[in-house]
């Protein structure tokens, strides 16, 4: 599958969810089927201590399992991007991750660099000093930059949130921002609450899709995150989920498949 035709196959996967139209998203609020879940799974690498033979374990695991996504550093995005060569598994660049620690200018280099880097998507960090600081309209006309110049180069921007450092009137602030923008989804970082999806949902209205990353512990904890409206959830160890009470295995046709393409 080509880059262009993962990118629109992916976008519409994410826009069906927000609109309540696609497998575990959006506002249907019905349970999801077992089947169904992985293929709602983001696989984040985001340790500093992250080696290369764990990046090309957990992107072969990916692979295998049908995740939706791998999310990775901009260093790792070319390995990312070869691993992942051929797959429906979509390479998520996480920029700025977790604070938006950037100035305006470095934070558009690194997105620009990450796009060369065959990126499909782009988790880009919002600014939290910006914010605290009272300077979210500076921050507003930063991620309108964003979101042109991912458009221009064919690929999904989502913005990163914490609604834990947040206060309620930041918040609605942030999502009215984040929602004029253009972007195509928010990621709520440390989110394991369904009423945090739900919230989220509300504010940000059907304009973009909600991924909900965090430290599930369970299968049950990920499909109540797709049930609250999550179209993904973003978990760190998609190898140990294999092992969770309610996983289906691939058929091992399937899998064998999946294993034989793997670069």
């Amino acid at each position: 599958m080509e880059r262009h035709e993962i990118v629109s196959v992916v976008e519409q996967q994410m826009l069906r969810a927000a609109r309540g139209k696609g497998p575990g998203g959006g506002r249907a609020q019905r349970w999801p089927e077992s089947s169904t879940v992985p293929g709602a799974v983001s696989l984040e690498l985001l340790s500093a201590l992250c080696t290369q033979g764990q990046i090309e374990h957990a992107c072969r695991q990916a692979r295998m399992l049908g995740a939706a996504a791998v999310t990775l550093p901009p260093y790792f995005l070319p390995l990312g991007r070869r691993l992942l060569s051929g797959s429906p598994t979509v390479l998520t660049a996480a920029v700025g991750h977790p604070w938006g620690a950037l100035t305006p200018r470095a934070r558009t280099a690194l997105v620009k660099d990450c796009i060369e880097a065959g990126a499909d998507e782009l988790e880009v960090a919002l600014d939290l000093a910006a914010v605290k600081s009272g300077a979210l309209a500076s921050e507003r006309v930063a991620l309108e930059e964003l979101a042109r110049l991912a458009q221009s180069g064919g690929r999904i921007l989502s913005i990163l949130i914490d609604f834990k450092t947040l206060s309620a009137a930041e918040l609605e602030q942030v999502m009215t921002a984040v929602r004029r923008c253009g972007a195509a989804g928010i990621a709520l970082r440390r989110c394991t609450d369904p009423g945090d999806v739900r919230v989220a949902m509300e504010l940000i209205g059907e304009q973009a899709a909600v991924k909900a990353s965090g430290p599930v512990k369970s299968f049950d904890e990920i499909s109540s995150l797709l049930c609250a409206g999550a179209a993904r959830v973003g978990v760190a160890r998609l190898e140990a989920m294999r092992r969770m009470e309610g996983w289906e295995q691939p058929a091992k046709a399937e899998a064998a498949l999946l294993l034989s393409d793997s670069p």
